[in-house]
């Protein structure tokens, strides 16, 4: 498994579109062939920062998403307005 975990900040003024935009990407990402966990959610420290976690079952799967046009998307839209960024990705063995 390949697991990708951290956050985005934006100006408050972007707020209401990069919720827009994190719904959007949300919901097409989730159909994504390999996707096992992809979700987002707002920091309640630190206001329009946004954290995401993303599991796909190989890299190869995650690196189709990234290339996919609805993720390419995404970031025309908005890595010009990102204020911060962290990024963190591990590698996994399901149990069970």
């Amino acid at each position: 498994m390949h697991i990708i975990a951290g956050s985005l900040s934006f100006a408050p003024e972007d707020r209401d579109d990069v919720i827009a935009s994190l719904v959007e990407i949300t919901e097409l990402s989730k159909k994504d062939p390999g996707c096992v966990e992809y979700w987002w959610a707002e920091d309640l420290e630190e206001p329009n920062t946004f954290r995401f976690f993303e599991c796909w079952e190989t890299q190869e799967l995650f690196d189709a998403h990234v290339g996919a046009p609805h993720e390419v998307a995404f970031g025309d839209r908005n890595l010009s307005r990102i204020t911060g960024a962290t990024a963190t990705m591990f590698s996994a063995t399901p149990q069970g």
